[in-house]
């Protein structure tokens, strides 16, 4: 007796017939469709890019290689047909499965061709106006030591303004926080603080305290370099967002556990700093550093003051070569300091999500 025979019921009794697999059809088409584009997609980059003749064999292999999961898929779901009409229900089933399988491994790994190739083929278009716009490796060697000596700006900028913003939006987040009618005024100070500046661009606070400030006459803003004064601007900014973590990693805490802390005795303070702040931190700290790796960005915007960044040192290149190379490597060196972050970022979220049980 097969064991297993799938029953259904009917409007009249159970009927003993077994449910087919489910259908390989659609995934197979789909993917030889992909496969397909793939390989006209390869076929255009090679006749409109000036290429060595070696690329275009190394694509044909890709696209045999490519070609070899959609062949698998189909070939699977035609010994998954024969199979089921031969009875032998488990090797049919079996055998769909694993064409479905190959039908999607097929669908991704043609998919990811397509978008490089089609990224290629932008680059390389038009006898490679778009590669030697911005990706003319002699421009790039030539700017890079002084973009990389100019990013040193941008790092202070960003660590001091982090700190003063970390601090500040600490302070904000317990202003508005405090319970009770008293505190009332001061609530309301700090969500005006937070609603007004996290809705102000940072490019314009940067302008207004870089050139304003100076302005105004007073002593203790005559003379301060304008690198401390787009810190300044970028803390107050970034404060605002700071207190909003920092408050919802406040309420994040089961209240009970201040309840309990000061039944114990222990002051309002002391509650603070070995209760409720531990616990906030560890809960904030993977957005905190999103939201840094955020301000490392913004610095560039010190620009429009004139501050002499990395930015700033490519577009003197770029202005002097016509060519804007010098500007893709101020992007690489971004992309190079924020991927660390990023993945210890991904390392915490999954860290967090093991200790509570939670799979990420």
């Amino acid at each position: 007796m097969n064991t297993d025979t799938t029953t259904r019921s009917t409007g009249t009794g159970v009927s003993a017939h077994p449910a087919p697999p489910l259908p390989t059809g659609p995934l197979t088409t789909t993917a030889a469709v992909f496969w397909a584009l793939t390989v006209a997609v390869g076929c255009l980059f090679i006749t409109t890019s000036n290429i060595n003749a070696v690329v275009p064999v190394i694509l044909l292999i890709l696209g045999a290689g490519l070609a070899w999961p959609v062949v698998q898929a189909a070939t699977r779901a035609r010994t998954a047909r024969r199979a089921f009409a031969a009875g032998r229900r488990v090797e049919g089933r079996l055998s769909a499965a694993a064409s479905r399988r190959s039908s999607v491994t097929a669908m991704g790994l043609s998919i990811t061709t397509l978008i490089v190739l089609g990224l290629l083929t932008a680059i390389l278009a038009n006898d490679g106006a778009v590669q030697r716009t911005f990706l003319d490796i002699g421009f790039m060697t030539t700017s890079a030591g002084d973009i990389t000596r100019a990013l040193w700006i941008n790092i202070k900028i960003a660590v001091c303004a982090q700190i003063l913003a970390m601090i500040l939006g600490l302070f904000l987040a317990i202003g508005r926080l405090l319970p009770g009618r008293s505190w009332a005024p001061l609530r309301l100070l700090c969500i005006g603080y937070i609603d007004a500046f996290r809705g102000i661009p940072s490019v314009v606070l940067i302008y207004l305290i870089c050139f304003g400030l100076p302005l105004t006459g007073f002593g203790i803003f005559d003379g301060l370099p304008l690198e401390v004064l787009a810190i300044g601007a970028l803390a107050l900014t970034y404060a605002a967002y700071n207190a909003e973590l920092y408050r919802a990693g406040l309420e994040s805490i089961n209240p009970g556990q201040t309840s309990a802390a000061l039944s114990m005795g222990l002051g309002h303070a002391d509650v603070f700093r070995f209760v409720l702040f531990p616990q906030m931190a560890r809960n904030i700290a993977p957005p905190m550093l999103s939201q840094f790796i955020g301000l490392q960005k913004d610095t560039a915007l010190v620009i429009v003051v004139g501050v002499i960044d990395a930015f700033s040192q490519a577009k003197i290149y770029a202005a002097n070569d016509f060519n804007l190379s010098a500007v893709t490597v101020v992007c690489l060196l971004f992309v190079l300091i924020t991927i660390p972050q990023t993945r210890i970022v991904d390392y915490m979220i999954a860290r967090s999500g093991r200790r509570t049980g939670v799979s990420t």
